[in-house]
């Protein structure tokens, strides 16, 4: 998940080797072993066709509030994974940029996905758009919430990166734009998820009820949520009386 969109890249055609003309193997880390890329093979049907991407971060693609060092972590990745997969998609963005006669890394939303947004950038001149957006537009969201009491949004990891335009940051301003009070639920509440409460964000409950694993909390994540609701619907009839 964190291979700067090498994947989605070969199977549009390019091509990449390793200093012995051997293909490379898939995945970030691989990456550090790239000699060559050949996008002699890429599918000629995408210079017809304009790409958009929906992203809902603004990260680049490395570096300290890049794609391995953020969501790195949250994915499991030691400290030490980190730093090998910065460098391997550091060392990626090298390779392209005299190919393609342009380095986008630091672009906006290249971190994006593991680094899908560097790939879609970088080849596909995708014009990137925030996902909130895209999904509020399709969903009728503004409507909804204009009609609501109350909104109920989440994520699985709640922390201070949700600024950097996640999905409840981006329902929240929706929210607020008609005075209504958000609320979120998320699987772990995270660094610096009490800076949210000044961007409208009114309260942030953990789904968990104690200590457990991640495999453990996902076993029983319909129960779990269900009774977070509950907690949350309790204290909302409250606030009614």
């Amino acid at each position: 998940t964190n291979d700067g969109g090498s994947g989605m890249l070969r199977a549009l055609g390019l091509q990449l080797f390793d200093a012995e003309g051997r293909a490379l193997q898939p995945g970030g880390l691989a990456l550090a072993q790239l000699a060559r890329l050949d996008a002699s093979a890429l599918d000629p049907r995408l210079a017809e066709v304009q790409v958009q991407v929906a992203a809902d971060v603004d990260n680049p693609l490395c570096g300290a509030n890049g794609a391995s060092a953020i969501f790195g972590p949250q994915k499991g990745a030691s400290p030490a994974q980190v730093a090998l997969l910065d460098q391997a998609l550091g060392h990626f963005a090298d390779h392209c940029a005299p190919l393609l006669k342009q380095d986008v890394r630091n672009f906006p939303g290249c971190g994006a996905a593991g680094g899908m947004g560097f790939a879609a950038k970088a080849f596909l001149n995708a014009q990137f758009r925030a996902g909130i957006e895209v999904v509020a537009e399709l969903a009728g969201l503004e409507q909804a919430v204009r009609d609501a009491d109350l909104v109920i949004t989440g994520e699985g990891r709640f922390d201070a990166q949700t600024l950097r335009g996640k999905t409840p940051f981006g329902v929240a301003r929706i929210a607020k734009r008609h005075g209504v009070a958000v609320v979120v639920i998320a699987g772990t509440l995270g660094e610096g998820y009490q800076d949210l409460y000044v961007h409208g964000i009114d309260a942030a409950f953990a789904v968990t009820s104690g200590p457990m694993s991640l495999q453990q909390a996902c076993a029983q994540a319909a129960p779990l949520l269900r009774d977070r609701a509950r907690d949350i619907a309790r204290l909302w009839a409250l606030h009614q009386r």
